[in-house]
């Protein structure tokens, strides 16, 4: 019995602090979701503020512009100014002395005539004053002096601007000797709407003073500036510092009956001091909130001052049972959640010991597959370095070798000549192989990007068919090309990544076909055009040694081969077919092969290309024989820090017979420009990595001199930077185009013939 009574006990006791841990927790968590919900609604108050003062400040700048435009405008000028102001911002209103219109096909309003003249009195009071105290206001007193600061919540009647009720517009705080600022709202006496207008003073060559003077709809801007809160049932309204309503929302809870804030609020259940305080901060044109009794239910008040030349503020006017709602949920869902979340704990508790041996086995197995999978992605990547060591030391040693040889032979020229061409097809593979390792690594990051150009397909065809014809003869292979007949030729795409696709299929085609064995390759349109773009289909058949079932489920992964080129002696990465899948897929085109061991394998491309509306010229045939050119009267200034790069650009750019000049930074190359007279360079070749100071630098830097020439000057980059985003950022930092090293005399002399 007494055991039980101790039990008892104890468990009271840990209800209490169970229940006393609850209470805490509620007490805390709802003071923090309230501290919350109103720093979000002051903060949504200051962001609407801040948009409406942004508007005000925008327009201000514009009528100072048009204010700038007819102060400078001589009596011959006015009128046109005036015709360019009537055509590009109609609203704008122009008021001489007397309150007629400087344009008479625009009615003035009489009212804003009225608020003008008080506002001239005030500065000629002002004035008057000057020798009492100097920075007095237009109401006489000393600067931060109130005659009204001890009666903050006057009405209507007190204030000197109109009221809702119809009385012109008061002139508001103007600031900056009575320069600008904004009239309260009023009844326009022209249109009959209500009103506000901000306006900013000027004068004409002649001495005579102007206004000029924006109009606002205080419809439209409720409807933009007026915020609503918590599913609609919060507002906000527009007023001055007197609490007069200037704009009030178009809301259902909105109180139309009052023409000042502080009539809102009940005359019960709000402590005078508080309400007085209300007024002041209103008056003071201060940021804050308070909570007062309105329309017989307690609200929540945040003001924030626009300081847009007015003394207006923004007030949100929320239910404050819309809050507690809000919070309620929020606190409801939290206890919802930390009961679940207890719950789980516990049921997680009981499971886990039940299961823990399980978790174990499956732990370790799966660690064991983790291994096994690192294993074997050690494995090929071991493979894959194995490989590209191989592949990119194969030409190296091709290239060092025909270099030892040549020179051993230098008086022998058949010799050397042999020698250089080799050394040159050796160059080109291993640039190949480093092209594709790099497209790959762009494929994985997804950087790689498309080009557009014009261009005709049947050509491109051509090119790699008749490129690939000579191999396959070298190769002891018999290739058949069928005719190519085209409805639509011309098309716009990445010319060069076509090419590649191509190539990539084609090659791989005469790699894997021995010696005997045949190619047909063959490129048809298909179907009809949709949407401006046409379907091609491109298929590449061959009798070669085919592939293995397995393997063609991975023939499109990078870096796969069905034999290693050490063992098969066929050279490249592997990355040939996962290119071009992955070329297609940015095209939105397909791939599928069909192949078996000994029996060859088919390979079918469909993708499709947009037809130009209207046909391009087609270039120069590049097989045409042209005139020798004279460059001899050109000057290029060739811009490379490294001193090996700089000697073989200077040759080559020098066999065209151009005068060549050298700098080894960017700066140097900025000094030389700067110095040099105008027309002096015709062409530059910008490196792009240099120590002090880049290519991009220097370009946008000789771009910016203040002289003429500078933005002629054709200016290409000459990089070992060529992926498609550095050809990207030469052109953003000014430059006319972007040549890759390794350099040959072919680029340079493409260049010179597209400048000169």
């Amino acid at each position: 019995m007494k055991k039980n009574r101790i039990y008892l006990a104890a468990a009271l006791v840990l209800a209490a602090i169970l229940g006393t841990g609850v209470w805490s927790f509620v007490r805390g968590v709802s003071g923090q979701l309230w501290a919350t919900s109103i720093r979000t609604i002051t903060e949504t108050t200051h962001q609407g503020a801040m948009t409406l003062n942004l508007q005000f400040e925008a327009d201000f700048d514009m009528l100072e512009v048009i204010r700038e435009s007819l102060g400078q405008a001589g009596t011959s000028q006015l009128e046109d100014v005036l015709k360019l102001i009537n055509v590009a911002e109609p609203e704008v209103m122009v008021y001489l002395d007397g309150g007629n219109s400087l344009r008479p096909d625009v009615k003035p309003d009489q009212k804003v005539w009225e608020a003008l003249e008080e506002l001239e009195k005030q500065k000629e009071a002002a004035r008057e004053q000057t020798g009492e105290g100097a920075g007095r206001n237009a109401a006489g007193q000393g600067p931060g002096e109130n005659a009204d600061r001890n009666i903050p919540g006057r009405n209507a009647g007190e204030s000197t601007g109109g009221n809702a009720a119809g009385q012109g517009p008061g002139a508001g705080t103007a600031y900056d000797g009575f320069a600008r600022g904004v009239l309260d709202a009023h009844i326009s006496s022209v249109t009959g709407e209500h009103v506000f207008n901000i306006f900013v003073r000027g004068v004409l060559q002649s001495g005579e003073e102007i206004w000029l003077v924006k109009e606002y709809s205080t419809r439209e801007v409720a409807e933009r500036f007026t915020l609503t809160f918590y599913d609609k049932t919060g507002f906000s309204y527009l007023v001055d510092r007197s609490g007069e309503i200037m704009v009030r929302p178009a809301h259902r809870n909105s109180n139309k009956t009052v023409s000042g804030l502080f009539d809102m609020l009940d005359k019960e259940g709000n402590e005078e001091p508080v309400v007085e305080d209300f007024q002041a901060s209103i008056y003071d044109l201060r940021t804050g909130w308070a909570r007062f009794k309105a329309g017989g239910e307690q609200q929540v008040f945040s003001y924030e001052p626009l300081k847009a030349g007015s003394d207006w503020l923004l007030v949100s006017v929320i239910p404050e049972h819309m809050i507690r709602a809000q919070t309620n949920r929020i606190l409801r869902r939290t206890m919802m959640f930390s009961g679940t979340a207890v719950g789980l704990i516990l049921t997680l508790t009981v499971i886990f010991y039940g299961t823990k041996m399980h978790e174990n086995q499956v732990y370790t197995r799966k660690l064991k597959e983790a291994l096994d999978a690192a294993d074997t992605a050690n494995r090929a990547k071991g493979r894959f370095l194995m490989d590209m060591s191989h592949d990119i030391r194969t030409p190296l040693n091709a290239i060092i070798g025909m270099t030892a040889i040549a020179r051993e032979n230098a008086a022998d020229r058949g010799r050397v000549e042999d020698c250089l061409d080799k050394i040159q097809i050796a160059g080109k593979h291993l640039i190949s192989v480093v092209g594709d390792v790099l497209d790959m690594s762009q494929i994985e990051q997804g950087t790689l990007m498309l080009r557009e150009d014009n261009f005709l397909l049947s050509k491109i065809f051509g090119e790699v068919t008749g490129s690939m014809a000579r191999r396959g003869q070298e190769a002891g292979l018999a290739m058949e090309v069928v005719p190519v007949q085209l409805e639509h030729d011309s098309v716009t795409g990445d010319s060069s990544r076509i090419r590649q696709i191509l190539f990539n299929i084609m090659d791989n085609a005469v790699k894997y076909t021995p010696a005997g064995g045949s190619v047909v390759v063959e490129l048809k349109e298909t179907g009809q055009v949709l949407e401006g773009r046409a379907g091609y289909c491109f298929r590449c058949i061959d009798d070669g040694i085919g592939m293995e079932p397995e393997f063609l489920k991975r023939v499109f992964l990078p870096f796969e081969r069905a034999r290693n080129t050490t063992s098969s002696r066929i050279a490249g990465t592997g990355v040939g077919l996962a290119i071009t899948k992955s070329l297609l897929d940015l095209m939105g085109g397909t791939i599928h092969v069909d192949s078996a061991p000994g029996k060859g394998s088919a390979f079918t491309v469909e993708f499709s290309l947009e037809v130009p509306e209207q046909i391009p010229e087609t270039a120069e045939d590049p097989g045409t024989e042209k005139e020798p050119r004279d460059y001899g009267d050109k000057r290029v200034l060739l811009v490379e820090d490294n001193e090996l790069n700089m000697e073989i650009a200077e040759e080559l750019v020098g066999i065209t017979g151009v005068q060549v000049e050298k700098a080894y930074n960017g700066q140097e190359a900025v000094d030389m420009v700067r110095e040099s007279p105008e027309g002096y360079y015709d062409l530059i070749f910008m490196d792009i990595q240099m120590p002090v100071m880049d290519g991009y630098e220097a370009t946008r830097q000789i771009r910016g001199m203040d002289r003429e020439d500078v933005g002629r000057i054709p200016i290409f980059a000459l990089s070992a930077n060529a992926l498609a985003e550095d050809v990207q950022n030469s052109l953003e930092a000014g430059m006319n185009g972007h040549i890759a090293k390794p350099v040959d005399l072919e680029s340079i002399e493409r260049v010179l013939g597209q400048v000169f």
